[in-house]
């Protein structure tokens, strides 16, 4: 071939031209050569980043926020008291908030009831709690106790200390809508308030003679505080009383029912009626005045002594004011 044949060849009107891909194209080349590197490096990102949220992320979110959910303990009664056992029974409905929006149920589950010092003293079987539109709570059943002492002494902190708390434990499976299963492990603490020991905690607001009885010689109305935000079936309760460091008689409680707040109850009462009136007209105080000071004595039920509520009421001990001039017309008509 000529010079002139070559330079028309290079110099002609077709000339090939080779076109350079685009970054999409070498992506999709590259791509489909290393396809199972990047669905390695897919898994280990969904492992290290996704897997924790879920499996950890929303357990942990979920333990806290029923550790901080304040129960609402609205219609909670405690009832038919036995020496190693009560009745225990709520119906609600719960507002869970917006975390628990949406369908799932927390599943049943034992929850271990501990003193503030670790001392389990019940395994309360819970119920399975579903929610959506607010969760539906429904109790009804007896809660045995495991260790009688530990309540008693529960108890006893109840009656003397300002504030007092259980701790609730327990290992519910927590499921929401497509969600894997949570595993939780719940660790509540509930405080309370102290018992009757209180300034304005134990009132007699009625008093009236019983000249035709020969056990007792009054009965009188009398209010008194719940120290739990729940009601409480006590039964048969007594007090012992007395003025001044000396005896004066006793109080008889037939069925004392603590409703939320402030309860009422009629009580019947045994007392040194000469000794009484010599305090309100010859005492140091305001005439008519009397202090009486109130010890707790025993609490039973269908004729069983309750422990754990007897070591309650042992460990009361407050004082009313009377002023007996306001109730003259009742007890010397």
């Amino acid at each position: 071939m000529s010079k002139s044949d070559l330079e028309e060849s290079s110099t002609g009107s077709v000339t090939s031209v080779i076109t350079k891909p685009t970054i999409w194209q070498r992506f999709r080349s590259h791509l489909k050569k290393w396809w199972w590197a990047y669905l390695i490096g897919f898994i280990c990102i969904f492992l290290v980043v996704f897997l924790p949220i879920i499996y950890v992320g929303i357990p942990h979110w979920a333990d806290s926020y029923i550790d901080s959910y304040d129960y609402d303990e609205t219609g909670l009664a405690i009832t038919n008291p036995r020496p190693t056992s009560f009745h225990v029974s709520q119906s609600k409905k719960i507002r869970m908030g917006g975390g628990f929006s949406g369908s799932g149920h927390l599943s049943t589950f034992n929850a271990s009831i501990r003193t503030s010092d670790d001392q389990e003293f019940a395994i309360f079987p819970v119920p399975e709690i579903k929610f959506g539109d607010g969760a539906y709570l429904n109790i009804d059943q007896d809660l045995d106790l495991s260790c009688v002492d530990c309540l008693s002494q529960l108890a006893v902190s109840a009656a003397t200390n300002k504030s007092f708390s259980v701790l609730v434990e327990g290992k519910p499976n927590l499921k929401i809508g497509a969600l894997p299963t949570a595993h939780l492990n719940i660790h509540k603490t509930m405080k309370m308030n102290e018992f009757i020991n209180s300034d304005g905690s134990f009132n007699i607001t009625t008093l009236d003679a019983l000249s035709d009885n020969s056990e007792y010689n009054f009965n009188a109305t009398i209010s008194v505080r719940n120290p739990t935000p729940f009601t409480v079936e006590m039964g048969h309760v007594t007090f012992n009383l007395s003025m001044g460091g000396s005896t004066l008689g006793y109080v008889d409680l037939p069925n004392l029912m603590l409703e939320q707040d402030i309860s009422s109850a009629v009580v019947l009462i045994k007392v040194n009626e000469s000794m009484l009136i010599d305090e309100a007209l010859l005492g140091d105080g305001d005439l008519g005045v009397v202090t009486i000071d109130i010890k707790g004595h025993s609490c039973g039920y269908n004729g069983q002594d309750i422990p754990y509520f007897a070591a309650a009421i042992q460990a009361v001990s407050a004082s009313a004011t009377v002023d007996l001039l306001q109730y003259a017309s009742s007890l010397f008509d």
